[in-house]
């Protein structure tokens, strides 16, 4: 039955999207395509905190700088009909959702982005809502690994990992000129020498391994190309993960070939069976009592919903995602669905909740966007049935790991296959283009290792350079007054 009957027919049917992940995206592309600019009675918004599209399977080579950052965005309106006067993205943070009234709160800041002069909210009414707000990092609960870690979840963070690791080569570099010939005659370094050449990864699942892969490349090519007097063999790259093997989302036997490949070729120290207990800014500390010392550590280890999924007044499942049914909408909520990551849907081959990935997303989107097609028709919704197609990664300089259809393949094809799979992903021509023009760049130059400080790192230098102005000021102060106090003194003795 169309849950729509009773609505007012000259009025349109408003469908909102919430997100601008893969899922959500796709949700949109499919209603749009469906409606093809034409039918006036279906009004289609998306609303993301983003205004684009992340490529996040190639975020661990912008960090490495293989890929320039804006060739695996693409903007959330490129998506969008352009149909004349009517706006269909709005750019702001989802701030509540009431299921009752088929209401959804919008903050968004009007001023500077980072320093906004104040906030406005704004409602936007309902008929179906679709929910992909997907996740961010879980540090359960863990305040010091909050503070201290380096996170490789949105473009930000590989940009400021970026700039992290080459000024940790830079400051370790100086610190070679500085170690004294006495030193290097006793075959050792200085303990800070061994503690900026020391980098972890903490997790051992796809984000992991692609993390330390590319950073073991980027480090050891930035040293063999620019910093010659820096030892290769004083790097250490060590990756903590919980468990007893890596990659349990391919296949047992390709996560050991992972492993042995990371270990042998790369030179990377695992610590399996082992959890981080605390971190400060120069040490870890695991969960037998061994400590790591180190500047560099960067989280892999998890993701879980934000708060306001976690708040919604729906059914979650233990980790707080929001359950649904195989059509995909909420149970006892008829005309709202949860996609993606902030989604726990179950598999029914395996029986368990499909996983965050890409290939689910995207699936996932496109069955919602049907499901609302049909709904508004009269007709039945359909129900998840989609198997896993397969799962690759990629552990080093030309080897990867993949199992597609049930064949598994290794090294170099596999990396192959993974880069092709992804680069017919990408969701523009012009974006095709442009990375595939990164790669063969890569092919024939080195890493690049300019530092391009963002607005929130250029600030807190401002801000440094304004405390020692203003210490220097009250220096000059003091220093006038001690000046003041001693001519007084004089001009007694003399009377």
């Amino acid at each position: 039955m169309n849950s729509n009957n009773d609505k007012n027919t000259n009025s349109p049917t408003t469908i909102v999207i919430l997100g601008s992940g893969f899922a959500a995206i796709e949700a949109l592309k499919k209603l749009q395509k469906h409606y093809n600019n034409i039918n006036d009675n279906i009004d289609i918004k998306i609303i993301s905190k983003d205004n684009f599209l992340l490529f996040t399977p190639m975020l661990p080579e912008v960090f490495s700088g293989m890929i320039e950052p804006r060739h695996i965005v693409t903007p959330v309106r490129s998506f969008c009909n352009k149909r004349v006067g009517e706006e269909q993205f709005f750019h702001g943070n989802v701030q509540d959702i009431n299921f009752e009234k088929k209401i959804v709160t919008v903050k968004y800041a009007i001023g500077r982005y980072y320093q906004p002069i104040s906030y406005e909210q704004k409602e936007f009414k309902f008929d179906y809502l679709v929910i992909a707000l997907g996740n961010e990092t879980n540090f359960f609960g863990n305040r010091t690994i909050e503070k201290n870690c380096f996170t490789m979840k949105t473009i930000n963070d590989a940009f400021v990992l970026r700039n992290h690791i080459i000024n940790i080569l830079e400051q370790a570099s100086t610190e070679y000129y500085s170690t004294n010939v006495a030193d290097a005659a006793d075959n050792g370094r200085s303990d800070l020498i061994k503690q900026l050449l020391t980098f972890v990864v903490v997790g051992g699942g796809f984000s992991g391994i692609e993390t330390v892969g590319e950073l073991s490349h980027f480090v050891n090519d930035s040293i063999k190309s620019y910093y010659k007097n820096i030892n290769p063999n004083d790097v250490k790259i060590v990756l903590v993960n919980a468990g007893d093997s890596i990659l349990t989302e391919v296949d047992e036997d390709l996560g050991e070939y992972a492993k042995n490949v990371l270990e042998k070729k790369e030179g990377i120290e695992f610590k399996m069976n082992r959890m981080a207990k605390s971190v400060t800014r120069n040490k870890l500390e695991l969960d037998n009592s061994e400590y790591i010392s180190t500047y560099t550590i960067i989280w892999t280890a998890g993701v879980t919903p934000d708060e306001l999924i976690k708040k919604l007044d729906c059914e979650h499942d233990k980790k707080g995602n929001i359950k649904t049914k195989d059509t995909l909408e909420l149970p006892n909520l008829s005309d709202i669905y949860a996609i993606g990551d902030c989604a726990s849907t179950i598999n029914p081959c395996s029986g368990k909740p499909y996983p965050p990935t890409a290939q689910h997303a995207i699936k996932q989107g496109q069955l919602a966007a049907q499901n609302i097609i049909n709904n508004i028709e009269g007709k039945k919704p359909k129900r998840i049935r989609y198997k896993t197609r397969g799962t690759m990664a990629t552990i080093g300089k030309r080897v990867g790991v993949a199992k597609i259809f049930g064949f598994k393949f290794k090294g170099l094809i596999a990396w192959m296959l993974w880069r092709s799979f992804y680069l017919s992903k990408l969701p523009m021509l012009k974006k095709k283009l442009r990375v595939l023009g990164d790669w063969s760049t890569e092919l024939v130059f080195h890493s690049d290792i300019s530092m391009i400080k963002g607005y929130v790192e250029e600030s807190h230098d401002k801000d440094i350079k304004e405390k020692k102005k203003n210490n220097n000021n009250n220096d000059n102060i003091v220093n006038d007054n001690k000046r003041k106090i001693e001519y007084d003194k004089s001009e007694i003795k003399t009377s």
